[in-house]
Formats: structure tokens, sequence, C-alpha cells
């Protein structure tokens, strides 16, 4: 039987238990009042957007509704819209697996130092306190079709000048690689240092019995460290993975898309829509297709290293 004093307990622990949520309700709606604001509601909004054919300067005005038919016109139909894929792949595939495997390497070589680490590790993280638009504003002058570039400067001392001189971001075949070293330059340093810390957690113990097993350089690099470091390669890929595909600074900067649409990219064309040709139903299609190209590329990624991942928690 309960008694009384059983049904006051209980109700003060139910009161107790709503002054604690009224509480964390209070703390937590700052948080739901900036997740609805800024980042739910323009997700949506711009998801309806993306759905209907409304322009620029006429989001007061009636727009028409036409779903996904925007989109497949985007995919199957729009020329400029294929020449952004297009470069967007290039970009991104050579922007990988440039940044991904020079930091590996940079980062395998100063875990082996014995002095000036840190030195080598400010010196490359160097360029990433430096905006990519200054990043941009540096190659455009090592590069420069005029005789002040450094790259015809050196080319001229060593007696391979050109008339006209060379210009890397007026060539359409190089272009779009000469924005790709721009961005590797930059990027670099942030995933070497990402790379080199998932090296020191390795236990040196394990490194040595390897020795002491009679394993070389390469049966250590391929049995122990790099099945080790694959959370951290994890986390650096995805990093890169992101980088790749939100290119707009460069292209806006350098070369404006130019020489034609050598170096239109994704970001770039959505931008280009939305505020050039004020097509912001397309622009946001074009966003959209980004995100869902990212969300793929990193579910495979996740794929790929999951299992080496739960081992190591």
């Amino acid at each position: 039987m309960i008694t009384i004093s059983d049904k006051e307990k209980k109700r003060h622990k139910r009161k107790r238990r709503f002054k604690e949520n009224i509480r964390l309700m209070v703390f937590l709606f700052p948080v739901f009042f900036f997740v609805i604001l800024f980042l739910a509601f323009p997700l949506i909004s711009s998801a309806y957007i993306s759905l209907t054919d409304v322009k620029f300067f006429s989001f007061t005005k009636p727009h028409n509704f036409i779903g996904f038919n925007g989109y497949i016109d985007t995919i199957l139909n729009d020329t400029n819209f294929h020449d952004a894929l297009q470069n967007q792949l290039f970009y991104g595939v050579s922007y990988f697996f440039i940044t991904f495997t020079l930091s590996l390497l940079l980062a395998l070589l100063l875990n082996e130092l014995i002095r000036a680490e840190g030195f080598f590790q400010v010196l490359f993280y160097l360029p990433m306190i430096i905006p990519l638009s200054i990043v941009g504003g540096i190659f455009m002058w090592i590069f420069s079709g005029t005789t002040n570039g450094l790259f015809n400067i050196i080319l001229n001392n060593l007696g391979l000048g050109q008339v006209p001189p060379f210009s890397l971001y007026a060539d359409f075949d190089w272009a779009l690689f000469g924005l790709v070293m721009a961005r590797v330059w930059k990027m670099t340093g942030f995933t070497l240092i990402i790379f080199l810390a998932g090296l020191k957690g390795i236990p040196q113990q394990l490194r040595e019995a390897a020795k002491i097993d009679g394993a070389n350089k390469f049966k250590e690099l391929f049995y122990i460290v790099l099945p080790l470091l694959k959370p951290y390669l994890f986390i650096g890929a995805i990093w890169i993975l992101i980088n790749s595909m939100k290119e707009f600074d460069l292209p806006a900067v350098v070369t404006w898309g130019g020489p034609g649409n050598a170096t239109v990219t994704m970001y770039f064309r959505a931008w280009r829509l939305a505020f050039v040709h004020h097509e912001m139903g397309k622009a946001a299609q074009v966003s959209f297709i980004i995100a869902f190209i990212i969300l793929t590329l990193a579910f495979i990624l996740n794929k790929i290293f999951r299992t080496e991942t739960a081992q190591r928690h």
C-alpha cells in the first residue's frame, strides 16, 4: 500500500525533475535559436528555392514551383554546369591526391627529425594564416605574363625565356592546375599537423618491436604506422575533400573563371548564377548538387576508414 509520504516523495521528485528540465531548456534555448535561425531556416528555404524558378529581384513576385525539373534540366542540358563540373572533378582529384600525399610524406619526414622539428612545423603552417585572396595575388605575381613575374625571371636567367612571356593563368590548359598549386601551398601545412599529431601518438614500443622482428622501414610503415594512423588520415581526408569542393576565392581573384570557362568551379558557378545572372533557383540547385557530392564522397571515405577507426576507439 502506498502511503501519503510515498505520494509526497513522488510529487516532489516530479516537481524537481520538471524544474531541472526547465533550467535545461533555458540554457539550451540560445543553441536552439541559433540552429533554427541560422542553420535550419536557411537550409529549408534554400531547398525550397532550388525547386522554383525564383529570380534574385523577384522574391515578392509570384514564381513557379518546378520541383526536380530544374535539377534535371541543370544536370542534362546546362553546358556551363557541365564545364564547371568537369573543372571541379579535375581540381578536386588533383588537389586531394597532391595535398594528401605531400602532407603525409612531410609528416613522416618531420617525425624522424631530431632537431628543428618545431621550426619546420611553423614554416609549413605559415601559409595557413594568409588569406586565400592574398595567396591568389602572390601566385598571380609569380606566374605573371610579364617579364617582372618571378617564374619568367627564372626562365630568363636560365636562358629559357619566351616571347611573349609565359602566363600560366592565361593558358587554357594550365590555368586550373595553377589554382591547384596555389591551394596546395596554402593548405598542406594544416593536414601535415594532423598527420604529425597522429604519428606522435603511435607507441614507440610497437615500432621498436617491429625492428627487432626484422621489419625494414617499408614494412614498418605499411604494417605498423599507416594502420594506426588511419583515424588521422580519415580526418585529414575529410578536411581536404571539403576544401577541394569549396573553391571560390581563387577563381574569383585570379582568373574570374577564365580563360573562357577553364577555371569555373562549382562554387564559382553557383555564385555567378546568383549574383551575376540573378538565377537564385539555379544557384541553389548547383549548391545542393555540390552538397550531395561532398556527402557521397564523405560516406565512401567513412566506409574505407570505419573498421580501423572503431578498433582505435
